[in-house]
């Protein structure tokens, strides 16, 4: 039994530490809002990590420490707040344990700069040109620098039932670059938290070979074709063409290889089967 603390029990934090319970571990998480009203065997911290002094009441010693944080804002102020000064808070504050834990953090594809069209791994530059993605790469590196035994997951944009942003996109009037292909890449929540109780597993084992992962599924696909397509399933309007010039952004293709090469086998291996199951009648109103 480990003793696991999840900093961020939000959509992928909360079902994570409840598969954690499942198993036997010892699990505290930290969220700003107040727990769900069923404890469900988890210790909770109500408090803000962005706020060095609310992080007294929090126990130091931990084996493994999940770290999933969410901006407040999707400004540079809100990224640095959160993947700056909110991590930096929580590790000074583990730096007062007896050992520091194994750390898994939670980043993302953005990350990666590339719009070619190509494909991306995590041996591909890591050189971001949008501030989250800049952000994100700092606190990868301190992660990486922090843990004896880091592990980093990157995932690509992530769906599924309490995240329907592209369905919401397509109930108003919407253009969409089709050529050249602009490709975006998808990965289901259910996805995201298997991954991270099966990243966390292999730590906590020592059995991982590799310290950064990314976390997409098998289909990375034009965005054109793929909206259509959700378009269509959902009886809702298809979107514009948008025929762009030759040298216009084409987005980049993120292999999960080094992932499925771990062992870990995908619920939903592309978007057409993870938006099959949020469909219903409904979706066309």
């Amino acid at each position: 039994m480990a003793n696991i603390l999840v900093a961020g029990a939000g959509k992928l934090g909360l079902p994570l530490a409840r598969l954690l319970v499942a198993a036997g571990h010892r699990v505290s998480a930290i969220r700003r809002s107040d727990p769900p009203p069923v404890a469900e065997g988890i210790h909770w911290y109500c408090l803000d990590l962005e706020e060095p002094a609310s992080l007294a009441p929090l126990a130091r010693d931990y084996d493994q420490a999940v770290i999933i944080l969410t901006p407040a804002s999707r400004s540079p102020e809100g990224y640095e707040r959160a993947y700056q000064h909110a991590q930096d808070n929580l590790l000074a504050h583990l730096d007062g344990s007896r050992t520091r834990p194994a750390c898994l953090f939670v980043s993302a594809t953005s990350v990666y700069a590339q719009d070619d069209g190509g494909w991306v791994d995590e041996t591909s530059p890591a050189e971001p040109a949008s501030y989250n993605g800049r952000s994100l790469l700092a606190a990868e590196h301190r992660i990486l620098e922090y843990s004896p035994a880091p592990l980093v997951i990157r995932f690509a944009g992530i769906y599924g039932p309490a995240r329907r942003r592209l369905l919401d996109q397509l109930r108003k009037p919407l253009s969409i670059q089709r050529s050249p292909p602009l490709y975006t890449n998808r990965v289901h929540q259910d996805d995201c938290i298997a991954i991270l109780d099966f990243l966390a597993a292999r730590q906590r084992e020592g059995s991982n070979r590799h310290t950064i992962y990314i976390g997409a599924d098998h289909c990375p696909a034009p965005k054109f074709e793929m909206m259509t397509w959700l378009a269509e399933a959902a009886g809702l309007a298809a979107p514009t063409p948008v025929d762009a010039p030759d040298d216009a952004p084409r987005g980049k293709r993120c292999s999960n290889r080094r992932l499925l090469d771990s062992g870990y086998a995908f619920r939903y291996p592309g978007y057409r089967e993870g938006y099959a199951g949020m469909l219903n009648p409904a979706d066309g109103e």
